[in-house]
């Protein structure tokens, strides 16, 4: 994409000043983050700490995630540094410089956590305009003398309760508006003190704005038409980089001058995902990730960031108070629906995201119609949003259809990717083993002699509650363990790893018996890891990062919904759907996790199927249905378990 003179005025090149001292007891240690530009201007300032050096890593990791910014370059006193804390620092981070007191100029005061940055790098130049000053190092100096007065004062260290973040300061520009409380008045002094000594001189001010990386043709289109159109639809198919092209998108408005903050709401376990495409493709656009209890909520939505992340279930919970804590009669830049579908139902959640007053409306999701076409309209009415027009309301319809093609630009892989190796799909029929025949042939046996016992009262929940039953059993016998599938996995497992591959083995179920637990206890040789919807949304990225970089973990295993959304997994090339979702486009999605950019060789699919057993019947239903879904929904499925009427869930038991 070409840049111009607008762009490159706008790079900020963010530096990073951390300070770690005792406290004032001697018990324990406080540390302080002190953001700036190159040119010195204060852009941020937080406070943590903790009562044992050993746990210094945690909290300081923290800081580095509240910042406003992640930074172009870190530095560091290298003796304040206890050993390892660097490898705690969340990724990605900036080169860290390390340096041996302030005020040092020659190189032989400083010295580099890693390598030194690359030739021509922004960090490179950074650290190059750092040393042509006269007091390279002086901030550093500063971030102390704040941190030791934000720790003298009593309404500051009544304030400071949360947890692994005591503070984080949005320091007002202007000290004089900062209002009369304690807490203002702290943060103007802190300004003050924090505040570059004048006379520094730009740097670097006519730099062409800079990218991580090449965007592919058809991002660089879609990053235009988001910038030309104030109300888009994003469905490209999964993997093709709607995050990438929506943050571009992001930063060439803030570089082009359209001021304005920006909001992006998206399932909480994606959050982190933003955060790091933001630092990668856009680092001078300040973000924050609301989240947490209420109070830390409260000021992390009264900062003022140039991006704002939140979850579709905060966002519902804080919907009432969210008005009263930004600015009044505020228009938002941006309001950005991740992973849309969340709002395709008119709900508490889908009503929050469509009350804000935003100039740009772009939904981003790779399966707008889930179940049936009122969910379209739904997300609909979200896009075609005009700020001063009434709310839009569509119903299935030749309306919406034409509308909907109006807005919606839609690229799939096999469209747009010549180069990404293809997706082999496999049906893999397996016959139970003996205690599992049993057990499968009673639980029928007996669940049919209910459902015939129930008559007119026989409810769908009846049936599903078999279905699941049967599945679980045609998973692993509760009796023994002992499972068909499970054995064919291994055996498949350890030619795969022995060429070096790994896999990812998806299940609806998380539990120890018939789910994600019992196919980590039966996979141990492989050093399997488990990833499951109650796993914390910060736990999820060092797990994947586990699974990406070490050759002794061969295996993930994910409960489905879990992994459907927000994960890069291209390092494995074999998935194996241990059992059958009701809606096949779960399924892709799960799968999409692996066949994506960067994806370099043939992935393979193997979906379980146990010989004359439900899962056969389920899975011709699923056949037969498929033409119909593709002639409607333009290949994204509809979830069986909705659309299948009673009388066709009791045909799968011949009643």
């Amino acid at each position: 994409m070409a840049t111009g003179q607008d762009e490159a005025a706008a790079r900020v090149r963010v530096l990073a000043w951390l300070r770690i001292i005792p406290a004032v007891n001697g018990d324990g240690f406080r540390a302080a983050l002190l953001e700036t530009s190159t040119e010195g201007e204060l852009l941020g300032f937080g406070v943590t700490g903790g009562g044992d050096w050993r746990e210094v890593g945690g909290p300081v990791a923290a800081l580095f995630r509240a910042a406003a910014h992640l930074p172009t370059l870190a530095v560091a006193r290298v003796d304040e540094l206890p050993v390892g804390i660097l490898g705690e620092v969340p990724q990605p981070v900036a080169p860290f410089c390390l340096v041996g007191a302030p005020g040092r100029r020659a190189d032989s005061g400083v010295s580099w956590a890693k390598a030194r940055p690359a030739p021509a790098s922004p960090a490179e130049r950074a650290f190059a305009a750092l040393m042509a000053r006269r007091d390279p190092f002086e901030p550093l100096e500063r971030a102390a003398v704040a941190l030791r007065m934000a720790l003298a004062d009593a309404h500051f260290r009544q304030a400071a309760q949360i947890p692994g973040l005591d503070m984080l300061f949005s320091l007002p520009k202007d000290p004089a508006r900062s209002g009369g409380s304690m807490g203002q008045d702290l943060a103007s002094r802190l300004r003050a003190v924090l505040a570059a000594p004048p006379g520094l001189p730009p740097v670097d001010a006519d730099a062409p704005l800079e990218w991580a990386g090449e965007l592919m043709p058809f991002q660089q289109d879609g990053v235009r038409a988001l910038l030309e159109m104030d109300r888009l639809l994003l469905a490209d198919d999964m993997g093709l980089g709607k995050t990438v092209q929506a943050v571009a998108a992001l930063r060439i408005l803030a570089a082009r001058d359209k001021t304005g903050p920006a909001l992006v709401i998206a399932p909480a376990s994606v959050l982190d995902q933003w955060r790091r495409e933001l630092a990668k493709w856009a680092p001078e656009l300040s973000a924050i990730v609301v989240r947490g209890s209420a109070d830390d909520r409260t000021w992390q939505w009264r900062a003022r960031k140039d991006v704002t992340l939140v979850g579709y279930e905060t966002l519902r919970s804080d919907a009432g108070r969210i008005r009263a804590l930004r600015p009044p009669g505020e228009v938002w830049s941006a309001v950005v629906a991740d992973e849309a579908q969340r709002i395709k139902n008119r709900n508490n959640t889908s009503q929050a995201v469509k009350s804000f007053s935003r100039i740009r409306s772009w939904a981003l999701t790779g399966t707008p119609v889930e179940n049936h076409e009122d969910e379209l309209a739904s997300i609909m009415e979200f896009v075609d949003h005009r700020k001063d027009a009434p709310p839009a309301r569509y119903h299935p319809g030749p309306a919406l259809s034409k509308r909907h093609r109006e807005l919606q630009l839609r690229r799939r892989k096999g469209d747009v990717l010549a180069d990404l190796p293809p997706k082999l799909e496999t049906k893999l029929t397996v016959g139970l083993r003996p205690d599992q025949r049993r057990s499968y042939d009673v639980a029928e046996r007996e669940g049919t002699v209910y459902l015939r016992s129930l008559g007119a009262n026989v409810t769908v929940q009846h049936i599903l509650e078999l279905i699941t039953r049967l599945k679980q059993i045609c998973n692993f016998d509760p009796k023994t363990g002992s499972s068909s599938k499970m054995d064919d996995i291994k055996d498949k497992l350890r030619e795969i790893t022995a060429r070096g591959n790994k896999a990812l083995i998806f299940s609806q179920y998380a539990n120890d018996i018939s789910g994600v637990g019992a196919v980590v206890r039966y996979l141990q040789e492989f050093g399997p890891l488990a990833l499951m919807g109650e796993v914390p949304v910060k736990e999820r990225f060092s797990i994947v990062e586990r699974f990406r970089t070490s050759d002794r973990h061969k295996v993930m295993v994910i409960s489905l919904r879990a992994g459907g959304v927000g994960l890069n997994l291209q390092e494995a090339s074999y998935v194996f759907h241990l059992d059958r979702w009701w809606n096949p486009a779960v399924e892709r999605q799960a799968e999409d996790r692996a066949h994506r950019i960067g994806q370099t060789a043939k992935l393979n699919v193997i979906k379980f199927i146990c010989a004359d057993t439900i899962e056969e019947r389920i899975d011709r239903i699923l056949e037969e249905k498929q033409q119909l879904f593709d002639e409607l929904v333009d290949d994204v499925s509809m979830d069986l378990s909705i659309r299948l009427n009673r009388k066709e869930l009791l045909g799968l038991f011949g009643i």
